[in-house]
């Protein structure tokens, strides 16, 4: 008997069977991608651009809490050491005699709730790359987390394991028709048994009736409702090479 006909999905089969999710894991649960951290413990790091400092102790500039001004601190930073540069900001400056001059600010740490951004003057580095502008900048990162969350909710999944919910196994079930023209497929339980921690990778599960089916090779099923998830396999995320290389695991 073929019993590919008998096969749904398995993302769609798991997100029906409430039976199957185990172990902590939820192999219907999709994995999104955040701002900053995922759900399944994914972090999305900031772009940036290797820069080189040009001299020693160079004075960094701290945004102040009025997001106007700045804060000169002094930096323990050494000619040739390397730093990430984020964005750039063009600021007017007033000199002691009183002129005006605009620079260019490169930040070099990413201001949070608790800590200030911090910039270094353009003419105290020297940069790999073209620097984006704030505004430039922020628009790639909104594309970049929209383009990873939206391949991470297109992952698909390979495969679960599973293992036996009891320690007496779970009962292995075939599938049968009644005729060769018959249309309606049943599951018979059989005397074998999987032994309790005996694990299955198991790609395709099948619904009759209420009951649900997790196929695990050699034409043998196993109930639904006596197994439990040990692990769940998805398959690699589409991303180019730019952006997997901003992926963190946290």
């Amino acid at each position: 008997m073929k019993t590919k006909n008998l096969f749904t999905s398995l993302a769609a089969a798991v997100m029906l069977s409430a039976g199957l999710a185990g172990a902590g894991v939820s192999a219907a649960e999709p994995v999104h991608a955040a701002t900053t951290q995922t759900q399944k413990g994914i972090g999305l790091q900031f772009r940036s651009v290797s820069a080189t400092v040009n001299s020693d102790k160079p004075v960094l500039l701290t945004l102040k809490s009025d997001n106007q001004s700045f804060e000169k601190t002094d930096s323990t930073y050494t000619k040739g050491q390397a730093v990430n540069v984020y964005y750039s900001v063009d600021v007017t400056v007033t000199s002691p005699s009183g002129q005006k001059q605009s620079i260019t600010l490169y930040c070099i740490k990413i201001g949070s709730q608790t800590e200030a951004p911090v910039f270094i003057p353009s003419t105290e580095v020297t940069t790999s790359a073209k620097i984006p502008t704030r505004e430039d900048w922020m628009k790639q990162r909104e594309n970049d987390v929209k383009t990873v969350q939206d391949a991470f909710n297109k992952v698909t999944t390979k495969y679960i394991v599973i293992t036996p919910k009891s320690k007496k196994g779970a009962k292995i079930y075939y599938a049968y028709k009644k005729s060769a023209k018959a249309k309606k497929v049943y599951f018979k339980a059989t005397k074998k048994k999987i032994k309790y921690g005996k694990k299955y990778k198991s790609s395709m599960i099948v619904k009759n009736g209420k009951s649900r089916y997790a196929y695990i090779g050699k034409k043998r099923y196993l109930k639904t409702s006596t197994i439990k998830v040990v692990s769940v396999k998805y398959a690699p995320v589409q991303l180019s090479d730019d952006l997997k290389n901003l992926i963190v695991q946290n």
